[in-house]
């Protein structure tokens, strides 16, 4: 670590002193100080840029697949088989490499040092300090609060992701070094967000946007991570001392690693929570809000989200995004988290990774009728790049449009409002990432509410604004609850309306109900192989029924003759149910050999006899019978994948803690003169 640190700081010094060239005309670093780069609050923002960039490219961007956080929960996981891409999600820290974080850890740690020592700067400064003694924000205070957020923000990664680290030792050269309980690290990053909160703009004030941080996210990031620090985690058992005075209440066995635990005192950042998740939803929200209007004929406000991020637009819903460039790399959204396309050279755009599945019983039996997000959040189909035609893509074993069953939708290619926008690939797309939009934040607001018995009325109405949203009515609003009745409610709307953006997997942890939760849904999908094996179909509580077989067809939608992105569901139109798929029309004249290029499915929720009249009705139309549901059941290698990806860390330790956190890197373990291990049955060599 020693060395680790020093190469931060070192490569620090050219950053601030000599290396924004592209902003400054300076010939060399030795005509620049802390003067001429921290001149104003606009050079300083173009220093400060540097660190933004650093978490875009080795943490965002590094992370590839959100750190794997979307692979492994109740609804989401991992269709690539065997493969060491998803064993964290899986909860099977044995099986992964001590250097398999490495680049994110070390990115992580650099941007955070970057960002506290541009603070540091601007905290020297006589301008500051005179805009620090009033009461209203200034370009100053605002840009010295974004780099205290960042910093803070890129610690809460540090600690949610790799659990107690060594904390504090930025910018300094240091020869030994030990872990901070990750407690105290929330501790004093939750202060020094208070500290700067009241300093920064508010979204839309002082021309500040959501690719960058304001007071409204750094409120929500307060109330975000008190409201982790409050609740249920893994925590280590085999450092004595490591918590210090922090009392625990636990849950299930302690395995000698670690265990489940929540802070008896929980319920004090329980409020600190609801404070400020309330600060940001209502008093400073600034420009972000919920959007709940659209003025499309397909009339999906939940879906205009996601069209906006598609057509690299900051939504308004977000509270903060970051940025990329169309054409640039480490613009990964769409590849490894988008809806599934396949390798072509002629078409590279639509290669289309697609790690992020649905585990299939939540496709068939989360949503309720009639709820907007579904479609708009899962899709059986992928784009085919070779044919310019919408394809089925199996269930099983695979990625890409080859296999893996239904994925994500909330970011499809084809669906921005200019989808073949010029000079973009598969990994430089230009679509931002979004770090937490306004949703997110106002359903942990209702968490908090809920569990502190502070606000039951209230809490039930923030859960209520999502689902007239999503149902574009009050019909389907939940009554009024409290207790973990309520608080059930307010996670599972959260895996509705959060599904693949990686925040599933934190509820459950934080909920208390891992492990019950994990042990259901494997329960759930071994009820419906056993009864697609035994039956041909089997038919889940919604009444939605998944069969061994499905028939598809390619048709021209409405008599066109070119490929169509559909919008509004037509159940009584199979090319149009589900709806929101489709495909773009991608370079006609090289695919004039296939003029029907959207997919009619059917069978996909009802069970067609194989051998009856309607399934050889639809073969005499032009229907394809297509392999679905007996694949999960008849092919050793997809049993394999579904028994494994589906959180099988679980299987054994069903009375243990679960085991999600990755390891620090073997640099750091080797350099800590025995200070510091990885714990949880992580590797340390």
């Amino acid at each position: 670590m020693k060395k680790i640190i020093k190469y931060i700081y070192l490569a620090l010094l050219p950053i601030i002193f000599g290396g924004c060239n592209d902003y400054l005309d300076v010939s060399n670093a030795g005509e620049s100080d802390d003067n001429f780069v921290m001149s104003s609050p606009d050079e300083a923002f173009k220093t400060l840029s540097w660190a933004y960039a650093e978490y875009r490219q080795n943490a965002a961007h590094g992370g590839n697949y959100n750190w794997q956080d979307p692979l492994g929960s109740d609804a989401e996981y991992m269709s690539e088989f065997p493969t060491a891409n998803n064993v964290i999600a899986r909860l099977q820290p044995a099986a992964t490499t001590i250097n398999s974080a490495m680049g994110l850890y070390n990115g992580l740690n650099t941007a955070l040092a970057r960002a506290s020592r541009v603070a540091g700067l601007i905290e020297e400064k006589a301008e500051y300090q005179a805009d620090a003694e009033g009461n209203t924000p200034t370009a100053w205070t605002q840009v010295y609060g974004e780099a205290r957020t960042l910093s803070a923000y890129c610690a809460w990664e540090l600690v949610r992701h790799f659990g107690d680290v060594p904390f504090g030792y930025d910018n300094q050269v240091v020869d030994e070094y030990e872990l901070t309980s990750r407690f105290e690290i929330m501790d004093i990053i939750i202060e020094e967000l208070k500290a700067v909160e009241s300093k920064m703009y508010v979204l839309g004030q002082g021309g500040i946007t959501a690719e960058r941080l304001s007071r409204t996210f750094a409120n929500a990031l307060i109330g975000e991570i008190a409201l982790h620090a409050g609740g249920w985690q893994t925590i280590r058992t085999d450092v004595p001392g490591l918590y210090g005075d922090v009392q625990f209440e636990t849950k299930g066995s302690d395995d000698g690693l670690c265990v489940y635990a929540r802070r008896t005192d929980y319920l004090t950042y329980i409020t600190t929570a609801e404070q400020y998740l309330n600060a940001a939803v209502n008093t400073h929200s600034g420009t972000a809000m919920l959007v709940t209007a659209d003025n499309r004929e397909a009339d999906n406000p939940f879906q205009k989200v996601w069209q906006e991020i598609n057509s690299r637009r900051i939504s308004p819903e977000s509270l903060f995004e970051i940025g990329t460039v169309p054409g640039t790399g480490n613009a990964e959204m769409g590849y490894s988290q988008g809806r599934p396309g396949a390798r072509h050279n002629n078409l590279a755009y639509l290669n289309t990774f697609a790690a992020i599945r649905i585990i299939p019983s939540f496709l068939y039996n989360a949503y309720e009728p009639g709820d907007k997000r579904r479609d708009v959040s899962m899709v059986v189909t992928g784009s085919d790049a070779a044919t310019g035609r919408e394809a089925l893509v199996p269930l099983g074993v695979g990625t890409r449009i080859g296999g893996g069953g239904p994925s994500i939708n909330k970011w499809d290619k084809n669906r921005g409002d200019e989808p073949d926008y010029p000079n973009v690939s598969f990994r430089a797309t230009g679509i931002n990432y979004v770090i937490m939009r306004m949703a997110d934040a106002m359903l942990m607001l209702a968490e908090a509410k809920a569990i502190s018995g502070s606000d039951n009325g209230g809490a039930a109405a923030l859960v209520n604004q999502i689902r007239e949203r999503a149902f574009g009515d009050a019909g389907n609003n939940i009554p009024g609850l409290s207790g973990e009745a309520l608080l059930d409610a307010i996670y599972h709307e959260r895996k509705l309306e959060l599904l693949g953006e990686g925040d599933v997997r934190w509820d459950m942890i934080r909920s208390g109900k891992f492990n019950e939760r994990a042990i259901a849904v494997r329960q759930e999908m071994d009820d419906m192989i056993a009864g697609l094996e035994a039956n041909g179909f089997f038919t889940f509580p919604s009444g939605r029924t998944i069969s061994n077989y499905v028939w598809t067809k390619y048709v021209q939608v409405g008599g066109s003759s070119t490929a169509i992105v559909t919008q509004t569901p037509d159940p009584n139109d199979p090319a149009l149910y589900p709806g929101w798929r489709g495909i773009y029309n991608w370079g006609a004249e090289a695919h004039e050999a296939y003029p029907a290029k959207n997919l009619a499915i059917k069978g996909l929720y009802e069970y067609i006899d194989p051998d009856g009249a309607e399934a050889a009705a639809l073969e005499a139309d032009g229907y394809t019978r297509v392999d679905w549901g007996i694949r999960v059941w008849n092919d050793p290698n997809a049993k394999a994948m579904l028994n494994a990806a589906i959180l099988d860390g679980v299987v054994g330790r069903e009375n243990s803690a679960p085991r999600y956190f990755h390891p620090m890197p073997l640099t750091l373990i080797d350099q800590s003169k025995g200070n510091v291990t990885n714990g949880y049955g992580l590797p340390n060599n």
